[in-house]
């Protein structure tokens, strides 16, 4: 489970406004995309599975935002 939802909602959030995982990398502070990665694909992964469950407020607002499904 995450740590800090916060984070992984911001990277997924970049990525929707069509940053790369590398640029998305730089702004919080990895030195690769390889984090970003994984935390925009656990985002994506609990929007997509476990949508019939309760998902947070806060991250059905961004997935409204961006008319992701």
């Amino acid at each position: 489970m995450a740590r800090n939802l916060k984070r992984y909602y911001q990277a997924w959030e970049l990525r929707q406004q069509g940053l790369t995982f590398k640029d998305i990398g730089k702004i919080m502070g990895f030195k690769s995309g390889e984090n970003a990665r994984r935390m925009v694909f656990y985002i994506d992964f609990r929007i997509k599975n476990i949508k019939n469950q309760r998902i947070s407020k806060e991250l059905n607002e961004l997935v409204t935002k961006y008319n992701y499904l």
